[in-house]
């Protein structure tokens, strides 16, 4: 019983629809910031302007996929680890000047992030984020509207011709109390529908964001 009713009193139900409200404005700013990067790169590449726009665009991909595992751990509480991108420098030795040694360095690099799962996956989790956070809105703006609405019938039924619901006109004080007696079942129903999308979107992220094993 703890389980079904006292979601209503851990915090964790909080995190987790801040969590989900967080998801539309992120989701939107990253699917902007893609679509934008790698078009204007992907255009420009016959002058070659586009390669370092790619490149800039992979490295912000990198470093919004590290906020988005940060997120998700503090918020979610989710076990993601965190992963370092490919290191590879060119000894003095080899004979060669510093600006050769850097651009071989940073080629080096940049061939072990592209060859990394992690890029891909973190990349194709942002664009995810897009129709996620609509849908995690919409989610918990509906249900939170909806839910407060019926708690909270006593208290407007009486404004003007009544609550109108549709199907129902409440206008008696009978009938509200009837509402909030069944927005009491749905505030649970609400909270539990919440955190399972939360748990998901945070079993997605991880997997998407962190190592496999």
């Amino acid at each position: 019983m703890s389980t079904i009713f006292g979601v209503i009193a851990r915090p964790q139900s909080y995190m987790n629809i801040l969590y989900l409200l967080l998801a539309f404005p992120l989701g939107i700013g990253y699917f902007v910031f893609l679509v934008t990067g790698i078009s204007l790169g992907a255009g420009l590449l016959v002058i070659w302007v586009g390669v370092p726009i790619l490149a800039l665009v992979l490295a912000g991909s990198w470093a919004i996929c590290e906020f988005e595992r940060v997120l998700a751990v503090k918020l979610l509480h989710e076990e993601i680890p965190h992963v370092t991108r490919g290191r590879s420098t060119v000894s003095a030795g080899e004979g060669l000047g510093a600006e050769e040694r850097l651009l071989i360095g940073v080629w080096r690099r940049l061939k072990s992030n592209l060859a990394n799962r992690l890029t891909w996956t973190g990349i194709l989790y942002l664009f995810a984020k897009f129709p996620l956070g609509i849908g995690s809105f919409v989610m918990v703006v509906v249900l939170v509207s909806v839910t407060g609405s019926f708690l909270g019938a006593p208290f407007y039924y009486w404004v003007g011709d009544g609550a109108d619901m549709g199907f129902w006109r409440i206008d008696e004080l009978w009938e509200a109390l009837v509402l909030t007696v069944i927005g009491i079942p749905m505030t649970f129903i609400s909270l539990h529908l919440m955190n399972s999308a939360a748990l998901l979107q945070g079993k997605l992220a991880r997997v998407m964001l962190g190592r496999l094993s």
